[in-house]
């Protein structure tokens, strides 16, 4: 009897001596990023990334700022009167630490067309960055375009049966003092629009 218990608990043990030995070398888990870098894509796949003075930026707004009904992304065309008056308002609010910062992106340009647009052949052309810090006790804002910079909006797609716009950018703006600049490299959309 003491033979067939000792045949029956010599595996379980070994077993449990195998398992207590295991090593997990699997990575530690990371928590993916909410927003990834977008590919430059015409698919209206509503994405949109740009770098702010070499540092890559991507609307996101987590859980938080869904609660408070921020969207990272809103973008209409006024197409009915022939205008092509592009509206874009981009949000970037991620709770990282006590001190949050919320950034915002608004950009109104017109008229665009299929190509090439010089920000300074438009006949309006809007573009603001605002920070909001430290829990909104401190704001700071870019609203000036800086006109000795290459300032541009490439249009390589516009659907209106589809309403997709989709393009390229490049721009700087300036702070109000015009002491502090930010540059937009690398810029990248292709949005499914809303059309009025």
């Amino acid at each position: 009897m003491k033979n067939k218990i000792f045949l029956f608990l010599l595996p379980l043990l070994t077993a449990l001596w195998l398992f207590a030995c295991y090593k997990d070398d699997s990575p530690p888990y990371v928590k993916p990023d909410p927003c990834p870098w977008p590919e430059i894509t015409t698919q209206g796949l509503n994405t949109f990334g740009c770098k702010i003075n070499g540092k890559e930026w991507v609307p996101c707004v987590d859980l938080y700022g869904s609660v408070v009904s921020l969207r990272p992304i809103d973008c209409t065309l006024r197409e009915s009167d022939g205008s092509n008056f592009l509206s874009m308002a981009l949000t970037y609010s991620v709770q990282e630490s006590d001190n949050d910062t919320l950034e915002s992106l608004i950009v109104g340009l017109k008229p665009l067309k299929l190509g090439y647009n010089p920000i300074s052949d438009l006949v309006y052309s809007s573009l603001d960055f605002g920070q909001i810090f430290e829990s909104g006790q401190s704001s700071k804002a870019w609203e000036n375009i800086d006109h000795n910079a290459q300032n541009y909006f490439e249009i390589t797609r516009l659907d209106t049966s589809q309403n997709i716009i989709s393009g390229v950018f490049k721009f700087t703006l300036l702070s109000e003092n015009k002491q502090d600049t930010l540059q937009f490299t690398d810029g990248r959309f292709d949005l499914k629009y809303y059309p009025q």
